[in-house]
């Protein structure tokens, strides 16, 4: 894949878990760290586009030393850290059906743990259970009894079930009485998949995806969404890289993302595939 005018100044967005670093989940390859901060010194904007919380995410934004619009959540936050300029964009889903969930009949005596996120502060139901933690560099949320000590809406809502039993019902019935307002997904937090004995829910603002995020990102920076780059390797990723004009998946990341994507790298996350791709790209 080579770019049309590579004289273009780019808006590239890049997914963190599994695409931006390394395997686990906390370091950098520095092939992708110095690509990342060259294409910054000639000219082109670099955003972080995941699944993760502003709370997980700040310490890899301030360690790549960008300065533009973060988005979170995959797309249920974008915020605006260092500059404050852009009025902050929050997709939230309402208290009343955050709760109403938790309490729904399918969910009786199935759930194990819960997390609930916001923009700004999340809370766990049990701490001793970091089922979603995934970089130790990441602010720990505080615990608390959800139904009753979280007030207010919230972007994100991660469920881990004690069982698999009628799993896929209970998505499905979810998503049925709740369509209006979140869309119910499973098993993937931070693009990481966690299939097994006790599976995961994640429920969202029904507008959420990172698609959505990559064209107010452009439209910010007054880019052709046609000329932006995107690296991604999971399916929260699909709606950006299928949106943008050029998106690309880790060679390391979902089949079923290779399938849509305008490139693949050569290269692992793990060996420094992004940064690998974009010096080609850009150089």
């Amino acid at each position: 894949m080579q770019l049309k005018d590579k004289l273009k100044k780019r808006l590239i967005l890049i997914d963190l878990d599994g695409t931006t670093l390394k395997d686990d989940h906390l370091t950098i390859n520095p092939i992708t760290k110095n690509a990342l901060q060259d294409a910054i010194k000639d000219g082109h904007t670099v955003c972080i586009c995941t699944g993760r919380s502003l709370k997980d995410t700040i310490h890899i934004y301030n360690e790549l030393e960008l300065d533009s619009l973060l988005v979170t959540l995959d797309g249920g936050h974008i915020s605006d850290p260092v500059h404050k300029n852009f009025k902050r964009i929050v997709l939230p889903i309402s208290e009343e059906v955050t709760k109403s969930i938790l309490q729904h009949p399918i969910l009786k005596g199935k759930i194990e743990n819960i997390i609930v996120e916001y923009y700004h502060t999340n809370m766990i139901q049990n701490s001793a259970d970091n089922f979603f933690i995934v970089d130790a560099n990441a602010e720990v949320p505080v615990q608390g009894d959800i139904l009753k000590d979280w007030k207010g809406p919230c972007s994100n809502l991660i469920i881990k079930l004690k069982t698999n039993l009628n799993f896929i019902n209970i998505v499905d019935t979810l998503n049925a009485e709740f369509g209006n307002a979140v869309k119910v997904k499973s098993n993937l937090i931070y693009g990481v998949e966690n299939i097994g004995e006790k599976p995961i829910l994640i429920i969202t603002n029904k507008f959420v995806n990172k698609g959505f995020a990559a064209e107010m990102v452009a439209q910010y920076y007054n880019k052709d969404i046609k000329d932006v780059i995107a690296f991604g390797d999971q399916m929260n990723d699909f709606e950006m890289i299928k949106t943008v004009g050029y998106g690309i998946a880790l060679t390391s990341g979902n089949p079923k993302l290779k399938e849509i994507a305008s490139g693949i790298t050569e290269l692992s996350n793990d060996a420094g595939g992004l940064g690998d791709t974009l010096n080609k790209l850009l150089k």
